[in-house]
């Protein structure tokens, strides 16, 4: 859904008006989204957590506000940027509630030594459902511009219905912490022993390859002379990488491995940024993007994983909301930075150099995170 809305909205707020500024400044609500909702909502499912629902009524009600906004985007077509920008937020807020609330389950459902399993079902599960939507949308366009966002708005509802039906209730535990406000409660979280390190490290990497989906395409045609065509089905086979790296991560269960492992992900990642600005043969590119891609299929699978062994009893909603909000402040501060530096550079391949440094920066931070048993014995101590 998000990569449906992210991908052809701009078509539909194209078609009214052709404004790139405008329009990007309209696309801003993703991110808006993206950071505002998981701290609103994690920390509101913890403390709302029923042994009979769990967290089912947030997926549902997310579900249903996406899958309206989609429609509404859909309906909208043609009448204003401040029509399809409401709609559009009310379909990113929709999804937002909706991956707060399922991410936790990671932490709720699955013992230690499972993390890493149940996170990377999730994100090759995203990563495959991205994939669909950009194809299928893609070739729905070519009989109507609306017509991917009501494809995305019964998808919504059709895959939520096994989650809501008879994903099992877990006990995420109560939480023996102050039940402080949540300004308070996450200001303290972020600065505890080792979840400030893997924060630090994940706003870094984020930094590192945020940016790529956007000036990918444009780097493809300046620097490799590829067309977009042929271009994003290059970046969609480094994806499917990815994902099968991803679904290898899932079988590390011992959770001593999952630090190393995370490391060695962003290593691949950022010496592979850097092999591809240093080349612009496409066979000696390739091999580099295959290192990155591999690194990246790591970090997604483990860096949530490593993070989820941080969280005391009872506060997944909100450690949860936290590590992903992040994730969008970074995504939003990844895309100007590198774009201004493509200006200054008058170089596509700063994309890499940018995203290759931000990347390896990474593993000072996650050199101070803790291991999966430090990090036990550090919840504890809070409990």
């Amino acid at each position: 859904m998000r990569t449906v809305t992210t991908t052809y909205l701009p078509l539909l707020l194209a078609d009214i008006r052709e404004a790139p500024a405008l329009i990007g400044l309209v696309m801003m609500v993703n991110s808006a989204a993206g950071f505002a909702m998981p701290l609103l909502v994690g920390r509101w499912s913890d403390r709302r957590h029923t042994p009979r629902h769990g967290r089912r009524p947030f997926i549902v009600v997310g579900s249903l506000l996406a899958a309206c906004g989609l429609s509404a985007v859909a309906l909208g077509q043609g009448t204003s940027f401040l029509v399809l920008t409401l709609a559009g937020t009310l379909a990113y807020v929709g999804v937002n509630i909706v991956m707060t609330a399922h991410r936790a389950l990671v932490h709720d459902g699955f013992e230690a030594e499972d993390y890493a399993q149940g996170n990377g079902a999730l994100e090759v599960a995203s990563l495959v459902g991205g994939l669909a939507g950009l194809a299928l949308g893609g070739l729905l366009t070519e009989l109507a511009l609306w017509a991917p966002f009501v494809l995305a708005a019964g998808g919504m509802l059709l895959f939520a219905w096994p989650t809501v039906r008879h994903l099992p209730v877990a006990d995420p535990g109560k939480s023996e912490q102050p039940q402080h406000r949540p300004l308070r409660f996450y200001a303290t979280t972020m600065i505890r022993p080792g979840v400030r390190a893997l924060l630090a490290a994940e706003i870094l990497w984020v930094i590192g390859y945020a940016a790529l989906p956007v000036f990918f395409i444009l780097y493809a045609r300046r620097v490799l002379g590829l067309q977009p065509g042929l271009a994003s089905l290059w970046l969609a086979a480094f994806a499917l990488g990815a994902g099968l790296v991803m679904v290898a991560a899932g079988f590390v269960r011992n959770p001593r491995m999952h630090k190393p492992f995370l490391a060695l992900g962003v290593g691949l990642m950022g010496v592979g940024f850097l092999a591809a600005a240093a080349s612009t043969n496409l066979v000696a590119v390739s091999f580099a993007c295959g290192l990155a891609a591999a690194g990246f299929g790591l970090l997604s699978t483990l860096g949530f994983s490593l993070f989820a062994a941080l969280i005391p009893r009872g506060e997944a909603g909100g450690y949860t909301a936290l590590y992903y909000s992040l994730r969008a402040v970074a995504s939003a501060l990844a895309v100007p930075l590198i774009g201004l530096t493509i200006a200054a550079t008058g170089s596509y391949r700063s994309l890499f150099v940018v995203g290759g440094v931000a990347t390896l920066a990474a593993l000072v931070p996650l050199a101070f995170a803790p291991s999966p048993q430090a990090a036990g014995d550090l919840t504890q101590n809070l409990s």
